[in-house]
């Protein structure tokens, strides 16, 4: 027979679980979840900056193509080169959107000198320079999280912060982050980093992360998109491609994959496209094929800042009718003098300039060493000026018609010219990558 202290014993036993599972149940009612998410802010802030005097032809465009009415055009965040003044001379041609360039949060947050260099905490960002996402790379939470208060504690604060997931290069997956944080443990990584980033900061910004297809296919990117979006992510951005598809591998953005994402996401926050956008009739053609909320340009608007207008398009019969490759130049100069490059927001400094002119001239500079050495050896504005003067004299000795440029740079891994040998296209590239290490 049981005694009664052993039948007290149990009761107590019993009670004392109930309570457990009580604890245990209301704990879980208490679990934080992410704040519910303005579907159109994005479309809020373009608004908010829809009257700037510089979106008049945007505003033309928008009335002759509905399809971009309330979309973002979006200049990508790009090491050393969606510099200030470059984000400025894209703003002139249509960009309504600019991301800052990638910039590395622990850093930022351990060494001022690289934060000089990035952010000008004392005056923030110029007024000009709005809407803007800043974009950060790591996976280091308190670094993260220092250099998000002190970007939207500055002056004027900015429009978002941005996670990039999507950078393939080696030194991103030795220092954990871009497109190899979404395959590190199988994503839970990159969600629990959301997630925590989300509930310390994402009621003072929205969060958004860029990011790629994963390797192992769509529907895997789906399921990891999804538990992001599920962490609190305000916005994704989509390159339409794997992170093993980059320099000769490149190959067409996969647009029906990001379709697939905005059927899935696209009805709880704002999706972008990247990838493959060579010029506005690609733009439209993306919108129309994926419905996305805006497109996002990398290679072919860091070679020719007007990519969003009707240049090169089949209105204009693919003619240039908008700067040439030397005024385009020309304009960033005075745009980098204007915000000179030992301030907050130009990156790294003046190897910024001479990487823009590497891009902007790179048809010019194929079997012209001279000039350029010369852009490559350059440290001030005025070295520069006379590059352009000499290639613009090479231009014009050679009957050069500006409605005949196009692409070139953006091209270098898509076709070779028939009127260049592939040989020649290959030494061009490599000079432009020891030129890059050199500066």
């Amino acid at each position: 027979m049981t005694s009664t202290s052993q039948k007290v014993e149990e009761t107590s036993k019993i009670k004392s679980g109930a309570n457990d599972l009580k604890s245990s149940e209301s704990s879980k009612s208490k679990e934080w979840k992410p704040p519910s998410i303005d579907r159109n802010w994005v479309v809020k802030i373009l608004e908010k900056h829809a009257d700037d005097p510089r979106l008049e032809n945007h505003r033309e465009l928008c009335d002759k193509y509905p399809i971009l009415q309330k979309k973002a055009l979006i200049l990508a965040p790009m090491v050393d080169q969606s510099d200030l003044p470059y984000r400025l001379l894209c703003r002139k041609y249509g960009t309504n959107l600019c991301f800052t360039p990638m910039i590395h949060a622990k850093m930022f947050h351990e060494r001022p000198i690289y934060r000089k260099k990035f952010w000008d905490t004392v005056n923030g960002t110029p007024k000009e320079d709005r809407p803007l996402i800043v974009q950060l790379c790591g996976s280091h939470r308190p670094s993260l999280l220092s250099t998000i208060k002190t970007i939207i504690e500055s002056p004027g604060s900015v429009d978002g912060i941005d996670l990039n997931c999507g950078c393939p290069q080696s030194i991103a997956k030795r220092g954990q982050y871009g497109a190899f944080l979404l395959e590190k443990e199988n994503g839970n990584v990159i969600v629990d980093l959301v997630k925590y980033l989300v509930k310390e900061v994402g009621d003072l910004i929205p969060i958004s992360v860029k990011v790629r297809i994963l390797p192992s296919g769509v529907e895997d990117s789906l399921k990891l998109y999804e538990r992001i979006v599920d962490a609190g992510a305000h916005m994704l951005t989509i390159h339409g491609r794997t992170r093993l598809q980059k320099g000769t591998n490149t190959a067409h953005a996969d647009w029906g994959a990001i379709k697939k994402v905005v059927d899935l996401l696209g009805n709880r926050i704002p999706i972008m496209a990247n990838g493959s956008i060579g010029n506005l009739d690609d733009v439209r053609d993306c919108l129309e094929q994926t419905g996305v909320d805006g497109i996002m340009s990398s290679e072919a608007i860091l070679e020719y800042p007007a990519i969003f207008t009707e240049t090169g398009t089949k209105a204009t019969n693919g003619k240039r009718v908008g700067p040439s490759r030397v005024q385009a130049a020309r304009e960033y100069l005075s745009f980098d003098e204007k915000y000179p490059n030992d301030k907050g927001g130009q990156g790294s400094g003046f190897k910024c300039v001479r990487a823009h002119f590497h891009r902007f001239f790179h048809e010019d500079l194929i079997g012209r060493n001279d000039t350029r050495r010369d852009i490559c050896q350059s440290n001030e504005h005025e070295r520069l000026r006379k590059a352009c003067d000499t290639i613009e004299a090479v231009q014009k000795a050679e009957d050069h018609v500006v409605e005949n440029e196009a692409l070139s740079w953006y091209m270098r891994y898509r076709h070779l010219d028939k009127s260049v040998s592939a040989e020649k296209k290959r030494k061009c590239i490599e000079m432009e990558h020891q030129s890059s290490d050199d500066t």
